[in-house]
């Protein structure tokens, strides 16, 4: 009976890894991809922060050389602001087919840069003009090859069983990345509640430069997730609800969250994001102590409460649970102790 029970037991365990793995998703959207083209372009001379170098940049500079004078990139030179690296994030919201349009309701306002129809006009004359279609399907054999070996790299981690063993439960919810091969910025959550998106965590990923690497023009692109990034992305669809069930214990403490660890005092209004946020990054230093060791989770949280100043104090009170999983199957059967936690805490 015993054999049977452990057989079980890791049957459960082995179901639940597999399950987290169909619901991690790894593309290059077409349409991303053209606006950071154009971004790229319109940008990078003025830019301290140049692409990663890779045989795909090299391709890229190259293809496009002829067109680098386009009207309607030097439209976008001109004008008196770009928009933030983010705009890639766009292609998610826009029509599958040129020419492009905006076809699911914006969450936020990517273009800053001008009007909605004036930044499509002329992302649309360019994506025309300039071939970008041609370009983006010439590649489309290496986009798929990034993006297994990107998903493989994330599954063979072991993260993502790490992720489920410390929230005690699965989740029906799709992890969905989408890398950005020549954004050399920064990574960025997409925001939709358009029922299309339904259930989905979205992220945008940047192909960061590692220096030691000394990577070329004719380096391949090898992009390996950092696993700090992936668990704190997913963490999200798993604590997600904790503000839902204490909304209104939390919302009598909201100001709580309102000062940053340097004493910046924000809009009241950002209390439930920078609450979410503050969980979301303990539990990723809890879930990083947990697979890679007690340094490697003190890295992390030393990181995150340069800004969030309740960070150290939370994260050393989440050893409570670490160390009474017996008492405590699920992060849920935690939440009452986390709202006790924060409605008694003194500086």
């Amino acid at each position: 009976m015993k054999l049977k029970f452990i057989l079980f037991a890791l049957f459960i365990t082995l179901f639940n890894t597999l399950r987290a793995q169909d619901n991690l998703n790894v593309k290059v959207d077409h349409r991303m991809e053209a606006l950071s083209i154009f971004y790229t372009l319109a940008t990078v001379d003025t830019m301290d922060i140049k692409p990663t170098p890779s045989n795909y940049y090299k391709d890229f500079k190259t293809f496009f050389e002829r067109y680098k004078n386009h009207k309607s990139l030097n439209w976008y030179r001109n004008l008196n602001q770009w928009d933030g690296y983010d705009i890639a994030s766009l292609g998610v919201f826009l029509s599958n087919k040129y020419p492009f349009e905006i076809e699911i309701k914006l969450e936020k306002n990517y273009i800053i840069s001008s009007s909605k129809d004036t930044f499509l006009y002329h992302f649309n004359k360019f994506y025309k003009d300039c071939k970008v279609k041609k370009f983006i399907r010439k590649h489309k054999k290496m986009y798929a090859s990034v993006c297994e070996r990107a998903k493989n790299s994330i599954e063979e981690s072991g993260i993502l069983k790490e992720i489920q063993t410390f929230y005690g439960k699965s989740t029906d919810s799709k992890f969905v990345i989408y890398l950005d091969l020549l954004n050399n910025m920064g990574n960025n959550a997409i925001s939709s509640n358009d029922i299309k998106f339904k259930g989905n965590r979205m992220f945008r990923l940047a192909y960061l430069n590692d220096e030691s690497k000394n990577l070329t023009d004719e380096s391949p692109i090898v992009f390996t997730p950092y696993l700090n990034v992936v668990t704190h992305e997913i963490s999200h669809l798993y604590v997600q609800d904790f503000l839902q069930v204490n909304v209104k214990g939390l919302s009598e403490i909201k100001n709580l969250f309102l000062t940053a660890s340097k004493g910046e005092k924000l809009d009241k209004s950002q209390w439930k994001n920078e609450l979410d946020e503050l969980i979301v990054r303990v539990c990723t230093a809890k879930i990083l102590e947990q697979k890679f060791g007690k340094e490697e989770g003190l890295k992390e949280i030393d990181n995150q409460s340069r800004y969030y100043r309740l960070a150290k104090p939370l994260y050393g009170f989440f050893e409570t649970y670490s160390l009474n999983r017996n008492n405590y199957k699920t992060i849920k059967d935690f939440y009452p102790k986390i709202l006790e936690y924060l409605k008694n805490y003194n500086e």
